[in-house]
């Protein structure tokens, strides 16, 4: 006999004589052994399709579960939107879900808003308090003395809220997107659907300022959407040039970048068009199904040669020919507008310009091109003037009861607007915030939502894919605390409040959610109902129709774009701020998540806190040396931040991230950074009411030494100061 066959066989008839002689034992051993719920057996992992809300983009997700404990996200590779993969804040949804100051269950205050001081009470007394104030506010005939405060919502949520609503009899809602580029609605093509850039099939790409890397409008799928641009194809390798003035984790994967000023890399966009016309390579057969002709657009397009575009937008001549030669020579050609170009005075026109530039090139609904498809779901998306109006109502003393979930506007909002200002004169405030956010700490009563891994739902995306997708959210463990899903509380509401529509008599959300999926998924209402339902929940949504493109129509011509203007601060020295939403963070939502604190961001290194990028010839006229503490202001006040000294930035413009300065978030954001948004000033575009938050200069002054800087990395010698150009 081997030495290991007779180890094997000793300890096996050990075991038996163990067992033998302690069955009473082993009765007590058997519920930890083989507990009820199969997630809990030892060693055994389950997993589950779901979908993430960590930014708007909704990609899916597989959670795995393992003795009843989520312990690992990753990407579902059967979702058309990220196929598998999924970045840093989904991943670090598991800590969202464990985190250790969730509220565990309903709580009133006790102190001054603001103060966190609570009591915890039963969901008897909190949701009786809830039908209390409803009833007495439907009582009082001044019926839009409600405000609703939620994301833009699409699917169930939005028909829910809308019943809710219609049974309390009106009210407010305010469904705000802090990061939504509504300034795409007011470029040439209006808001036609959703967009979808091809970048996978185009051969050369030029960004005006979009980040579609690192923030909207869909992250992970467009990043591998531009891996494929650049090596799926045997024998073509896109190129890519990126205008803007600071140098992000998208523009350092270009080319060629470009640091054009803030707000003109427009300019851009009408050299390549004059360029195309001069040459005959404009898409003359788009352009007229538009209805533009090739006058007016010459016209239009006339001044702006290589020298006028050098001059207007900063760039070097020769950088500008180098890229006006391949715009117009490399086919299929893309142009993608971002929140640079669109968060500023002259942002509609700007939008329209580079809209105008893919006329031109005729890649409308084209491979490699821009697709639009029409909404085929409902979507509650409010807008600028609808988050001032609701500001003005609440200032006004209009608004009684306002419920709050799923936003922290107090926050996500500049205060130049006023709208925390105005919040503080709503006397009832109640939140459903999972943890006590900047939001939650003014509310009189909170009622805890669930998190995303204990909850139902479903998250359909906006843009990225032509799939007609809808994701499914679903619990993937047991709720950890006493806590209640907002749907389930709105389906109370709406039932106690009456009269209750037929599609409302049900005992849970979860089961108004597979009726509303029933109906709005063909194969839901043929075959058998419950594979249907088993489908849903084993693939994580429904992937398998195909959107047809929007056809184009006939379009306004658009005005020229004039250069932007700024609010300065003080004098001529003042600096151009840009703002930029976090990669770790995205607009601050996910700052409370340690993981994500740690991580490095991607161009600076830096960790655990707020900090300034400037240019080093900007920091030497200023005397100011890498972890400086620099007190930066606006006409709208100060703040300090430790510098960093950035070689991939304009002489003539700061940069801060967004996501940090939280009064609350918990214990790994409150009070660690600053919120840029208290700088901005509310500039508006005089074409469109939009806010031009790209319009603010600052100034800067060196405090001290004591900047507190902390980095995973050596900056000064990661970059070479004359291979940028700058």
């Amino acid at each position: 006999m081997k030495r290991r066959s007779f180890l094997q066989l000793t300890g096996m008839s050990t075991a038996v004589g163990m067992l033998a002689a302690c069955r009473k034992g082993n009765e007590k051993l058997l519920p930890f052994l083989i507990p009820p719920e199969d997630d809990a057996v030892p060693g055994v992992a389950n997993y589950y399709a779901s979908s993430c809300r960590q930014c708007p983009a909704g990609c899916g997700i597989l959670v795995r579960v393992s003795e009843g404990r989520a312990k690992k996200v990753e990407g579902n590779p059967l979702h058309p939107l990220n196929q598998g993969k999924l970045c840093a804040r989904g991943q670090a949804l598991v800590q969202d879900l464990y985190h250790p100051d969730r509220i565990r269950q309903p709580l009133k205050r006790t102190g001054p808003r603001g103060s966190g001081q609570y009591t915890p009470i039963s969901w008897e007394e909190g949701l009786q308090i809830l039908v209390e104030k409803l009833s007495a506010l439907r009582q009082t005939g001044t019926q839009q003395e409600l405000a609703l405060l939620t994301p833009p919502l699409r699917g169930s949520m939005n028909r829910l809220t809308s019943d809710f609503q219609n049974a309390f009899g009106g009210g407010r809602h305010l469904a705000w997107e802090p990061l939504h580029p509504e300034w795409q609605q007011h470029g040439l093509f209006g808001g036609r659907g959703s967009r979808r850039y091809d970048i996978e099939n185009s051969q050369y790409l030029l960004s005006f300022g979009a980040d579609f890397l690192e923030a909207n409008p869909s992250p992970v799928h467009y990043g591998l959407a531009f891996g494929r641009m650049r090596q799926a194809r045997p024998t073509v390798r896109g190129r890519f040039t990126y205008l803007g003035p600071r140098l992000s984790m998208t523009a350092a994967s270009a080319d060629r970048w470009l640091p054009a000023r803030p707000g003109t890399e427009w300019v851009m966009a009408l050299g390549i068009i004059k360029r195309l016309l001069e040459e005959n390579r404009q898409d003359s057969e788009t352009l007229s199904a538009a209805g533009f002709t090739l006058h007016e657009l010459t016209r239009l397009v006339a001044d702006y040669d290589t020298a006028k575009v050098a001059e207007l937008t900063g760039i070097n001549p020769a950088d500008v020919e180098a890229a006006l030669k391949e715009a117009v020579r490399i086919r299929p050609a893309l142009a993608i507008p971002g929140d640079m170009l669109g968060w500023q005075t002259n942002g509609a026109a700007a939008t329209a310009a580079v809209d105008l530039l893919n006329l031109a090139l005729g890649n409308i609904n084209k491979p490699g091109g821009l697709y639009f498809y029409p909404a085929t779901i409902p979507q509650r998306l409010s807008s600028y003037t609808d988050l001032l109006a609701t500001t003005e109502a609440m200032q006004q003393g209009h608004v009684s009861l306002a419920l709050i979930q799923g936003v922290n506007p107090v926050y996500s909002l500049p205060p130049a607007i006023g709208f925390q200002r105005a919040l503080a004169q709503v006397p009832d405030i109640i939140s459903f915030a999972t943890i006590l956010d900047d939001t939650a700490l003014q509310a009189d009563l909170i009622l805890p939502d669930r998190s995303d891994l204990e909850s139902w739902g479903d998250v359909i995306p906006s843009e990225g894919t032509n799939s007609s997708v809808i994701g499914l959210m679903q619990p993937v463990v047991k709720p950890l605390y006493d806590t209640r899903a907002f749907a389930d509380v709105l389906l109370a509401m709406t039932a106690t409040l009456g009269p209750e529509p037929a599609r409302l008599k049900t005992d849970s959300y979860q089961q108004w959610l597979e009726r509303y999926l029933a109906e709005q998924i063909p194969a839901g209402s043929n075959g058998d109902p419950q594979a249907f339902r088993d489908r849903l929940f084993q693939l994580g949504g429904w992937f398998e129709g195909k959107n047809e493109a929007a056809s184009l129509s006939r379009l306004k011509f658009p005005k020229a774009a004039e250069l932007p203007s700024f609010s300065a601060a003080g004098s001529s020295s003042a600096l151009h701020l840009q703002i930029y939403p976090s990669p770790a963070f995205f607009d601050g939502r996910s700052s409370h998540l340690p993981w994500l604190q740690q991580l490095p961001d991607p161009m600076t290194t830096a960790v655990w806190g707020s900090w300034l990028e400037l240019n080093p010839q900007t920091a030497a006229g200023l005397g100011i040396v890498d972890g400086d503490l620099v007190e930066v202001s606006s006409p709208q006040g100060k703040i300090a931040l430790p510098a960093i000294l950035y070689p991939g930035i304009r002489p003539d413009v700061v940069a801060c991230p967004l996501g940090q300065g939280h009064r609350g978030q918990g214990r790994y954001a409150t009070e660690r950074g600053v919120n840029p948004l208290s700088l901005l000033v509310t500039a508006l575009n005089p074409g469109s009411a939009l806010p031009a938050w790209g319009s603010t200069k600052v100034q800067l002054r060196r405090l001290s030494a004591a900047g507190q800087l902390v980095t995973a990395g050596n900056l000064p010698g990661s970059y070479r100061q004359e291979l940028l150009g700058l």
